[in-house]
């Protein structure tokens, strides 16, 4: 059994290091050598990871010896349990790196990078072939499936979680690595849950609807998830997909406890608005011009999120976003594009690929309204958490440096951006990095 325990049965039961085919010795199980174990999860990284620090009276990495890709097989005994397992939390990693190498006082001390096998079989693997147009859900998963698992003998594949989208597309794998095109296609990608296309005719257009998709992967698996769907039913006051809640009452002692399972040890706003910034990019109000290679035509297609988002679902409690009119009622960003017509057709007629015209206008507006806030807090580690999810955490309102009622501004809905579970001596932590949009920051529509 570990050192590494604390109350409510937490525990880091075992970690083996397979060492390669050839190496001086056999399996090694290190979990009593283990000063700390952090597992990593990200919603803007297509991999998961980890890193463990261990301290040694001998030279592990020197006995095995550690050379890079070695197998690290963890079990974490969880009272909380995981997606898979109600007791336990598992991963199976590889070395990637070896840092902070101390040999001082007689021990060996060193921390070990983990990753997943699959981010070496992204940069072994390229996408090659031309893809037809079908829904870019499909593609993402063909991807995943024939190109990144395709030549590849990892037994235990994991579960892809694909959002189906409301548009097609066509593209020429042009070798990029796997990652690459998934991240690639989801600026690309328009949720079903909102409206698309664009309206108007001839020479100038409106677009309608929100693009966005995200690729990450969490403890249950790849996900390609629009925006909108990440924050489904999350009004404050309905019904939503809430997963956990969290409520700050001040300084948690022995949060261990099972009374404190739900307390937020401690938080910081990393961020709020930046009118600046969002204006500088065209957050609110952008156009597109758009130049059709073939038939000699430009068209200019316009775009307003804050009516695009009126009817949306949202994080915060209000009906749409409220920004001075003043703000939105002109464009604060020029975008140029050419179409593709002419170069994807299957049949030698003048296909395009079927993006839309104006995805990157519609994309890059959702993405940066829903970063606009940034909450970091600690919780007593709750390993079923997982980047994508969605929490609500309640904070009070201060006055006179007294804690009354709820603060209605800062509490609600968010989701995780990542996340760090953090397994120690009587200091099991998980750390969150929460993102919310920013609606209701600027005051009444003027």
């Amino acid at each position: 059994m570990s050192d590494l325990t604390s109350s409510m049965g937490w525990s880091l039961d075992g970690v083996t290091i397979h060492p390669l085919p050839g190496g001086k010795s056999k399996p090694i199980d290190i979990s009593n050598s283990i000063l700390f174990f952090d597992y990593f999860e990200d919603i803007l990284q297509p991999s998961v990871s980890a890193s463990i620090r261990i301290v040694n009276s001998y030279s592990l990495v020197s006995e095995l010896p550690i050379r890079g890709g070695e197998k690290v097989e963890i079990t974490i005994d969880s009272p909380m349990g995981s997606v898979f397992h109600n007791d336990r939390f598992e991963l199976v990693m590889y070395v990637y790196k070896v840092v902070g190498v101390d040999a001082e006082n007689f021990k060996d001390e060193f921390e070990l990078k983990l990753t997943t096998a699959e981010h070496f079989l992204n940069e072994q693997t390229r996408c090659m072939k031309k893809y037809f147009n079908t829904n870019i859900d499909a593609h993402v998963k063909d991807i995943i499936t024939n190109v990144l698992y395709g030549n590849s003998d990892v037994d235990d594949q994991k579960d892809i979680l694909a959002e189906e989208t409301a548009n097609t597309y066509s593209f020429i794998g042009a070798s990029k690595k796997p990652f690459h095109a998934l991240e690639w296609l989801g600026v690309k990608s328009i949720s079903k849950l909102g409206s698309g296309g664009t309206s108007g005719q001839d020479k100038t257009g409106e677009n309608k609807g929100t693009a966005g998709f995200l690729f990450y992967e969490n403890q249950a698996g790849f996900n390609f998830r629009s925006i909108d769907s990440l924050v489904t039913g999350s009004q404050i006051g309905a019904t939503g997909n809430t997963t956990f809640e969290y409520f700050y009452k001040g300084k948690v002692i022995e949060h261990a406890k099972l009374s404190n399972r739900s307390k937020i040890i401690n938080y910081q706003f990393e961020k709020n608005i930046d009118l600046r910034k969002a204006m500088s990019i065209g957050m609110y109000a952008n156009e597109t011009y758009f130049y059709d290679t073939y038939n000699n035509q430009v068209s200019l297609y316009t775009y307003n999120l804050q009516e695009e988002t009126k009817d949306a679902t949202k994080l915060g409690k209000e009906d749409k976003i409220f920004v001075k009119s003043e703000y939105t009622s002109n464009s604060t960003r020029s975008l140029f594009r050419f179409s593709d017509h002419g170069t994807l057709g299957s049949d030698g007629t003048l296909g395009d690929s079927g993006r839309d015209d104006g995805d990157m206008a519609k994309s890059f507006s959702r993405y940066n309204l829903l970063f606009t806030q940034a909450l970091n807090i600690s919780v007593p580690c709750n390993t079923k958490l997982k980047v994508g999810d969605m929490i609500y955490c309640e904070f009070p309102r201060m006055e006179a440096g007294q804690p009354k009622d709820v603060d209605s501004e800062t509490s609600g809905n968010y989701v995780i951006r990542n996340l760090r579970h953090r397994i120690a001596a009587n200091q099991n932590v998980t750390y969150l990095k929460l993102m919310r949009d920013s609606y209701g920051l600027y005051g009444p529509d003027e």
